[in-house]
This record gives C-alpha cells, structure tokens and sequence, in this order.
C-alpha cells in the first residue's frame, strides 16, 4: 500500500552520484501511514536533496533486515518554503552571493508567491543595489534548477520514462529537457546513452507526433544510417537498403503500414537540404563523406609536393651498408627494398604480420634517414621525425623500439576525446610521419591525421592488414593497399621463430584460412584444451593458477576472449579472475553498477583523453579507493596508475573504467602479452571471423593457451571477414581517370603546384567533385525513389 511521508530532511545517509541513488533521514511532520515513530529512512531514486528541506515522499513501508521499517519510494515533490523561512534559504550556501540583508530585499520587492514571481520577472531583481549580475545569474539558475527539477521528472515520468533514465536525461539536458524534448524527442537519441529509436519513439508518441510525420522519418533514416556504420563498419549505405532498414525501424517501433515512397521521398529531401551525402544511390553520413574525401584530397595534396631532397640508387644502397655494418645486422633483399623505397617515396605503405620485420625496416628507415639528412649528432627530441600510433600501449611500444618519442595519434592531433574531431589550427611540425598499427584507424581519424600533415613531409604507414579491421567505420589501410600507385610493400618472410617457438609460424597459417594438422598439438609455446562454453570458467581458472605457480607473474596473464555475455564472456571471467587473483579482504570495494572495484585490481580504461595523456585500451592497476568522506569532490574516488602515471576517478568518471583480467580482442590491439589465454566457442556466433583468431594469437609474446571447441576455432578460421562497404577506392580511381582526360595521359598524382599563400587544400566537406548532388534547383528533376523501382520496393515489402 502507497502512503506519503512530509517533513523536513535531517541528514543524507547516503547518496551514489552515477544513478542518483539515496538514502534520506526524514523527520516526520505528516503522514497517512501507521508509522509511529518521529522519524524514517527513505530510500529510492530522487535528484538534488538539500538538507533542512522540506519533502513529501510517497511509496510502500518495507522490512529491512537490519535497519528495520523504511519507506521505499515512488516519487517525491519538494515543499516551497514558507515566506518566513525565505531568507534564511536565499542566504544559505546553496546561493551563492546572496547575504541575509539581499534575501529580506529580495522578498519585500516580490511579496507573495516570491519564487515563483521572481521566475516570471528576473529583470526586476536589476533594481536591488548590492546584487552583482553574475550572483543574480546564479541566483536564477539555481531557483530554475532546484523548483523545476520536480516538475520535469513529474513530466517525463508522465510520458512512461522510468526514474533512473529521467534522472540521466535532466542529468543532460538540465532546464532546457522539457523544450528539448518536446520539441525534438528523437535529439535524445545522440546525446543520451540507453535511449534507442524505439523508446524515443514512443516519447514522440506520447507528445503526439504522427507515425507519418516527416520529422519521424526522417530521423529513422538518419539513426539507421549512423547505427550502419557503427555497428557494421561501413562508409555507406545503398539506398535500397537504407530504406528497408529505416522502415523495418519504423514499423516495428509502431505497428503501422507505411508506403515506401513517403520515406524514399524523405530520403530525397534529406539529401536536398545536405543533411546526409549521396553518390549515385550510395548514402553517406555527412562526417564520413567529407572524412573519406578528405583522405583523397590530403593524400593527393602531399603527393603532388615531391620531395625536397632527392638520393640517387648509389646514395641509398651505401647508406644502407654503412647502417649494416655500424648496426651489426644484415638485411635481406626485400627489407632493404622497403628501406630505399620508404626514403625515395612521399607516402610508403609497410605492411607484415608478426615476426616479419617490420620493426627491423622502421629502425632502418630512421637511421637512414638520419644519415642521409646529415642528423645523426641532433638530440632524439629534435629530430624533425614524428612517431605514432593510435592506442597508448601501441605508442609506447614504438618508442620503446625504436628509441625515438612517440605519441598516440589523438594526443599529436591535441584530440581531448573518441568523437573530438575538428579542423586543427596548423600543421604538424615534422618532415617524417611513421604511423604504425594503422589497421586500427578508422576513417575519422585517418582524416584528422592526413589533413595535419604539412605537404612536405614524407609518411610512412605500417601495419597488419590481416589483422581486425578498426571499431570505427572504414578500412583505411586495406582501401589504401589497393591503390596500386601507393608504393608499398609487404613483407612476407617469418624471422622470429625457432624450433622452441611456434605462435608465429601458427599465425601465418591461419592467415592462409587452415587450422594446422598439429593445431591441437602441445608445443614449448603453445597449447590446446577442448572444453564446452560451460567448462571454461573453470578451466580458466585452473590455467591461471598453473600459470602462476610456474612462476610467471599475475600482471603478464592476459584473457582474451570474443564476446561479453555467457559463461565464456568477458564480465563473467572478469568475475572469476577478480576473485581468483585479487580477492577481497577485509579493505573496502566500491560498486558501480555491477562491477566491484578494489584496490590492487587490473582495470582498463575505454576513452581516449590527450589532456591526461591516458588512452582507449590502457591497463592500469588501481592503487588506492578513497571514501567520499576523505575527497575534495564529495565523492567516492579510485587511484589508478598507468606506467608510473597516477590518475584520480570521481564516482562520475567511473564509466571510464573496467576490469581487465579478460578483454576482448578488439581492445587488445597493439598491445602484447606474455601470456595470452584464448577460449573461443560457437556461442560467439558472427563474431567467428579468421582475422578475429589471428589477431588474438599475435598478442602473445611467449605462451599461447587456447581453449574451447576445436569446430569452432575451424569456423573462424575458414570465414574470411565480410569486407566493408567504402567508397575511398572509388574516389582514388575517379581521381585519376579525371587527370587522365584532363591531361591526356594516365599519371597518378595529378601534377600542380601548391600556391605558397593556398597551404590547406579546402575544407572536404565543400568539394563535391566526386559526387552527384541533389540541390532545390534540380530536384524537381530527380527521380524521388533514388534508382529504386516500384518493383523492388514491393519485393522488399
């Protein structure tokens, strides 16, 4: 039974900043309830609690095991205080530069209904002398935040938003939720996390939004598109398929009919008014076509700058020697091809897979480089050569190899975060880009690097194209492989193996598509254990208590594994490890949502941050859990130390953070492990892919333990990864064949000359070139259906 308690609030018990969860000492003035004592604890989900405040609560009374009686709320209201009671709430700390003689002048101007009178007429406050505008502005914001907070939630949960997700949006939106989301429900879709098409539709519902108002197609075109490219990876979508995606949406978001000639005109329109990109019946999210053109263009812009300093065929192959004979080494013939070819060419593609070389052919390429530039006596710092990477670990590892700073890609770009991406300021200040592991850089990134680049300077990129693709959309490194006049090389030859190490020569023949006969065999390196999905928990347990007792340290054991859910998942093993490697003891552990952190734990951090120098896939250990009662921010705290760098997450930062004793494949790369434990099973279904095997096994360094059903690692290895729908071949090609009418001959790059006044090639986003477009002038002209005919609409329908 639901009864309501009123009174003021005595004191905040406890309170969780991530999900609005408190537990409230209420003094009891009035209730409906049988409750007999003066006082009750409330608990439940309720937003900015000020104490000494008035309240009503309404919810059920429960029986605590420990605490006894409580009331576990449903919704709550705040009380306005009386006019007697106003000036001590106006000069209370929650107002800042508002004194006890602002608040009685404050009150007497506005008289009754003070509150709510000075949010109808803020202006009027402009007359009390003594009242800075900065303390009037505060002052109004936090009469807007503190009585408006109420009447939103009220109103969201009227549109069937539960609390926690009203308490997320209001988190985000603040006073403006209500105009935001009235106006436009489907906004909460890019901004809020949990907030998909379908319950965003229902919130349009509610307001009254037709299942045929344009707004409404519209935004299912456009959420389809963006969630296209997220989820598979692709630069863009066919129209055709565009279209059955964004009614399929529609229809199941609302169980209404629509006519596929009302959505493709939606399509038309959107493409009229720029709001997404089109070539032909190919449909780009705008981002991603003005990305994708951008690394034509800045590709093109810097291969038509040669180089500024020329070596003869003599002048490279004695350079080469001489770095021989003072390295002590002797490359072969393919390795010193890449060399010499790297330094006579403006873009260079390097690509191998493990024990290649490739690290080998970096280490000659600067040293000759240095050489030939007359370097060798500059200080590591001053070398006009930039190294970089797109994962911290990545980076870190290159310059542990090669001797020379190196950065991530976001901090040389000054990226604060994974979505930062804008036009920088300048150019990069380097005549030599190295940019290793570039199979991870999505287009975005690939943009944001290439548009940095002066057109002086000579880039290198390396990389793994057997590798996994990047997690963002495209594939750079294996488009820009296909551009035949992109000199590149691969190398092929395995260096890195002996009788007693076999996880290379395993990793060359996976590439092949073919599990090996001795697959299942025991090696020095390597071995195998068949186990069902429900083993695995348990098996990998006993793997790592083995490991450990052999004395190989906890820190060097890595679990890699497909996916998150089941028994074989990542959150489950995350679990069993913790506990396994790191158990509680008496100290304190703190909980956010379901993941329990304590001191000395493996965590990985998920977002790129430049500022604090701390990146997407970084392993760190947690040093420290610090009670709220202890820090500045009021809040709980974790000491994380990343490579001798310590960092301090608030309770609201801690989304960032994730245990890491298993992590998925996708997040391991660039990094290597002394140990690697692969348990891989068909419960991971699609995600069953050769170059998902591959690269798990070549982040191991010393020992490979796989584990898990020998049919489904044949699987992956047989399936060769559907290849993702990009347009930057095409733009490369139409390119070229445009210089070749132009200039009657075929020659890549086109030849021009940079205007010394002209340094940046024009934004991507205003060359249109490539591309057929819609505008108000033609669209009359322009068949609405984009190339799709009746028929096959109605085939798909």
């Amino acid at each position: 039974m639901e009864y309501y308690f009123s009174g003021s609030i005595e004191r905040i018990i406890f309170e969780n900043s991530s999900n609005f969860f408190k537990i409230l000492l209420l003094e009891i003035e009035d209730t409906d309830s049988p409750f007999s004592d003066y006082e009750i604890i409330v608990t439940g989900t309720v937003a900015d609690i000020i104490e000494g405040e008035n309240y009503t609560f309404w919810g059920e009374l429960v029986q605590h095991p420990k605490y006894g009686e409580q009331l576990k709320i449903s919704r709550y209201e705040r009380t306005k205080p009386s006019s007697s009671g106003l000036v001590k709430y106006f000069s209370s700390n929650h107002f800042k530069g508002i004194g006890k003689k602002t608040a009685e002048k404050i009150i007497a101007l506005y008289g009754d209904r003070t509150i709510d009178k000075i949010l109808e007429e803020p202006e009027k406050l402009d007359t009390i002398r003594g009242l800075s505008k900065a303390s009037k502005d505060n002052f109004i914001a936090a009469l807007k935040l503190n009585y408006g907070t109420e009447q939103i939630l009220a109103k969201l949960a009227e549109y069937g938003l539960s609390n926690r997700l009203a308490f997320r949006i209001f988190d985000y939106y603040q006073t403006e939720t209500l105009q935001i989301i009235e106006t436009n429900p489907y906004q909460l879709v890019e901004d809020i996390q949990g907030v998909g098409f379908k319950m965003a539709d229902h919130l349009a519902d509610e307001l009254g939004i037709e299942s045929s108002s344009p707004q409404r197609l519209r935004a299912a075109l456009v959420h389809s598109l963006l969630e296209t490219a997220v989820r598979q990876g692709d630069t863009y979508v066919e129209a055709r398929d565009l279209l059955e995606k964004a009614i399929g949406l529609l229809e199941e978001a609302r169980p209404i009919e629509l006519d596929p000639a009302t959505v493709a005109h939606e399509l038309s329109r959107l493409i009229a008014e720029d709001r997404v990109k089109n070539i032909e019946t190919k449909i780009f999210d705008n981002s991603l076509f003005s990305a994708e053109a951008g690394i034509k263009n800045h590709l093109k812009r810097i291969l038509d700058r040669p180089l500024e300093e020329t070596f003869s065929e003599s002048e490279l192959e004695k350079t080469v020697a001489d770095l021989e004979k003072e390295e002590k080494l002797a490359y072969d013939e393919i390795q010193k091809q890449a060399i010499k070819q790297a330094l006579s060419s403006k873009v260079f593609l390097l690509t191998g897979g493990p024990g290649t070389g490739k690290t080998t052919v970096i280490n000659g390429i600067i040293g000759a480089y240095t050489r030939l530039n007359k370097l060798t006596d500059s200080k590591l710092s001053d070398l006009p050569i930039m190294l970089a990477a797109p994962t911290g670990r990545a980076a870190r590892r290159l310059n542990e190899l090669t001797g020379l700073p190196s950065a991530t890609i976001h901090r040389h770009l000054g990226l604060t975060g994974d979505n930062d991406y804008h036009p920088i300021e300048d150019y990069l200040d380097c005549d030599l880009m190295i940019v290793d592991e570039f199979s991870m850089v999505d287009t975005w990134l690939a943009h944001q690097l290439f548009s940095a680049l002066p057109s002086h300077t000579q880039l290198i990129i390396v990389g793994d194209s057997d590798q996994l693709p990047s997690v963002g959309p495209g594939q750079v490194l294996t488009d820009l492989l296909k551009i035949k006049r992109l000199p590149q090389i691969a190398l092929t030859k395995i260096f890195r193996q002996s009788e007693t190490s076999t996880i290379v020569t395993l990793a060359s023949q996976i590439k092949k598509g073919e599990l090996p006969a001795d697959f299942t065999d025991k090696k020095a390196d390597r071995s195998y254990f068949e186990a069902q999905g429900q083993h695995i928990p348990d098996m990998v347990s006993k793997i790592v208590s083995s490991a450990i007792k052999s004395g190989i340290a906890k820190e060097e054991i890595q679990v890699l594994a497909p996916m998150y859910r089941g028994p074989a998942g990542i959150d489950n093993l995350n679990r069993l490890l913790q506990d396994l490697l790191n158990p509680l003891d008496d100290t304190v552990e703190f909980l956010f949502n379901e993941t329990r952190f304590r001191k000395n734990d493996k965590v990985l951090h998920l977002l790129n941050d430049a500022e604090l120098n701390v990146f997407n896939g970084d392993i760190g250990y947690i040093d420290d859990l610090i009670p709220a009662k202890y820090t500045e921010s009021k809040q709980d705290e974790i000491a994380v130390r990343f490579d001798g760098t310590e960092l301090t997450y608030p309770r609201n930062e801690w989304h960032k953070l994730t245990l890491a004793y298993a992590m998925s494949i996708h997040k391991s790369q660039g990094s290597e492990f002394q140990v690697v434990i692969l348990p891989v099973t068909h419960q991971s279904g699609r995600l069953l892919q050769r170059n998902l095997i591959y690269t798990a096994i070549t982040r191991s360094k010393s020992k490979l333990v796989m584990l898990g059903e020998l049919s489904a690692f044949d699987t992956a290895v047989k399936t060769q990864g559907a290849m993702r729908k990009t347009y930057l071949v095409e733009r490369f090609q139409q390119s070229s064949q445009k210089n070749a009418a132009a200039n009657e001959k075929q020659n890549f790059p086109e030849s021009s000359t940079e205007r010394e006044s002209d340094k940046k090639t024009p934004s991507a986003s205003n060359q249109q070139t490539d591309s057929f477009r819609l505008t108000e002038d033609n669209l009359l002209t322009i068949d609405p259906m984009i190339g799709i005919s009746q028929a096959d609409i109605e085939a798909f329908f």
